[in-house]
């Protein structure tokens, strides 16, 4: 995430993170947004996410500028927020008088100038938003005490009040001050106090006629904390990261103490997360694979993408690689210093992260370059383009797709652009079921604009075994492609139904369902189902007939009649029949 226009972003890794981003003039511009839609409220999660998978995306402040024109409101228009479970807002700031704030006129505790913005109220929560970009259709006015984004996401939040949404605190700009923030227990504690002040008693600083005591109060569901990167020694070095480990893990615990100490009281749950590292050396040295973390974190969003990037501005390669490739020059040698992110996923896990802790990301933007003549990946590259939106780079040229690395990219003959797309999307996501992971993420959802990327992700999950997230063995989920006869058993958001007669795709539980084929027999449970073994990997270049079955994201689809090229699950009128879960 290196679009250095904003004011801080997250960053690849600590020995990658100096490179700049550079004009973008011959990235095509951004089509019209589609017209609004009705908000889907039916398509609201609850604890067990999609299918018992997480899906997030990250909002960044200043996303209704520069190269994103996206409004809070654009999460409904495009449908983004039917298909997340969670929006974690980037970002807030740990300022120099080491607190929590959104003011731009903070007075650090030292009296020296910080030389740049610490807060971006202007957005969070004076800018008024007009009637289009509403989430409701009703413009700010002047003298309301909460307009901005924030007032935007508590409108949403009316929408679709399973949505969890949080705030992330740090980002690469704003990390600077964590490490004397969390010096001592009593810095720590007055950091953490100011954060929930701000952000969950919504005590924001008064500008004119807005902010004030309580007015963004109910908006956010926790913290996701963004620190990069605690006992850094190298590029952007911490004060103290000879105790910056032990530091980082006592703040961890603290702010888990005190949302706890608030579920006790008012019975809300509160959220705690963290964006985790790839690079060996952040994770390992700052404490994120410590089981202490582990025992804190509801999950960590564990970076997916930049592990190639144009700060390499001769050689082009796979930013968000699945598995691990090599270069056509070195075969012997894996690329990317073997940064993979199945590799990546398996250590946290090693570390000993429940598999509902782990999330993945992916990237809504990709990196490029040009003067490239071979479309191979590890090519050589005349210089470095910079990065772009997913939504600018979508019709770029041709796409291509590595299936072993499991990566997309695009290339025009000039530019060549690494990228995630609804393909690697899809693959990954599968992959991600087919392991019992916990999920993915976006950085960031304003970048893809008609929720393509989103809308492959979460429509994988849906079609995939359950996620870890579902608790217990219970009957096999319904399946809108499954089709089900008189007396077949489903499980559908932690209820179970029999089927009265044949029905395909009519939703168990929905309006009208007391006339419909599902009968309500049970909670998630009652009639565990016995996993089959999993056929073949459904292959599209393959010929089926009726009766052959396949698998896909750990389930059994068979085949009724003669198909070529159709993805199994995706489809209610089609060929493929989902079946039960596979092992």
């Amino acid at each position: 995430m290196r679009q250095r226009t904003s004011r801080s972003t997250h960053v690849p890794l600590a020995l990658v993170a100096a490179a700049a981003t550079v004009g973008l003039a011959a990235a095509p511009a951004v089509a019209a947004k589609p017209a609004p839609a009705a908000p889907d409220a039916s398509s609201t999660h609850d604890a067990d996410g999609v299918n018992g998978y997480t899906t997030l995306g990250y909002f960044p402040a200043w996303a209704s500028g520069d190269a994103h024109n996206y409004e809070v409101a654009d999460l409904v228009r495009t449908g983004a927020a039917a298909d997340l479970t969670h929006l974690t807002y980037a970002f807030g700031n740990v300022t120099t008088d080491l607190v929590c704030d959104i003011s731009d006129d903070v007075v650090p505790a030292d009296g020296v100038d910080p030389g740049q913005p610490e807060g971006d109220p202007e957005n969070d929560y004076l800018r008024l938003v007009g009637a289009k970009d509403a989430v409701d259709g009703v413009a700010d006015v002047e003298g309301q005490a909460l307009a901005g984004n924030f007032n935007q996401l508590r409108k949403l939040k009316e929408v679709y009040p399973d949505l969890k949404i949080m705030v992330s605190l740090g980002g690469w700009t704003w990390s600077d001050n964590f490490s004397e923030a969390a010096l001592t227990a009593q810095s720590r504690e007055r950091l953490v106090d100011s954060c929930l002040d701000i952000y969950l008693d919504g005590n924001l600083p008064v500008s004119g006629d807005q902010g004030g005591d309580g007015v963004a109060a109910g908006i956010f569901d926790g913290f996701d904390v963004d620190w990069e990167w605690p006992a850094a020694t190298g590029e952007h070095p911490t004060p103290h990261p000879e105790v910056d480990q032990e530091n980082f893990l006592a703040l961890m615990e603290l702010f888990r103490e005190k949302l706890d100490e608030r579920s006790a009281a008012d019975g809300e749950d509160y959220l705690l997360t963290g964006f985790a590292p790839a690079g060996w050396a952040p994770r390992t040295q700052g404490g994120w694979v410590d089981p202490r973390l582990a025992a804190v974190v509801d999950f960590l969003n564990i970076q997916g993408y930049d592990y190639h990037g144009t700060w390499v501005a001769d050689r082009t390669g796979h930013q968000g690689n699945l598995h691990p490739y090599s270069w056509p020059d070195a075969p012997d040698q894996d690329a990317n210093w073997g940064l993979a992110a199945d590799g990546l996923l398996g250590a946290y896990r090693a570390a000993g992260y429940r598999d509902e802790q782990i999330v993945l990301g992916l990237a809504a933007y990709g990196q490029g370059w040009s003067g490239v003549e071979d479309p191979t990946p590890g090519s050589p590259a005349g210089g470095a383009i910079g990065v772009a939106n997913y939504s600018a780079l979508r019709t770029v040229g041709t796409e291509y797709y590595d299936a072993d690395a499991v990566a997309a990219y695009r290339w025009d003959g000039d530019q060549w652009w690494s990228l995630d797309t609804p393909r690697s999307v899809t693959a990954k996501a599968e992959w991600l079921a087919e392991n019992g992971f916990g999920g993915a993420y976006f950085w960031d959802i304003a970048g893809d604009y008609r929720n393509e990327l989103g809308g492959a992700l979460a429509d994988t999950f849906r079609a995939a075994a359950p996620g870890p997230l579902v608790v217990g063995d219970g009957a096999a989920p319904w399946y809108a492609s499954g089709v089900y006869t008189v007396g077949d058993i489903v499980s559908h958001n932690g209820v179970e139904y029999a089927a009265k007669w044949w029905t395909r795709n009519q939703e168990p539980g929905a309006a009208g369902a007391k006339r419909g084929p599902w009968r309500e027999i049970g909670v998630h449970g009652d009639n565990p189902v016995v996993a089959e073994t999993c056929g073949e990997g459904f292959d599209p270049s393959a010929i089926y007939v009726a009766g052959d079955v396949v698998s896909r994201a750990g389930v059994n689809h068979t085949a009724m009649w003669w198909t070529r090229g159709e993805v199994p699950g995706t489809s209610v009128t089609g060929a493929w029949d989902a079946g039960v879960p596979c092992v």
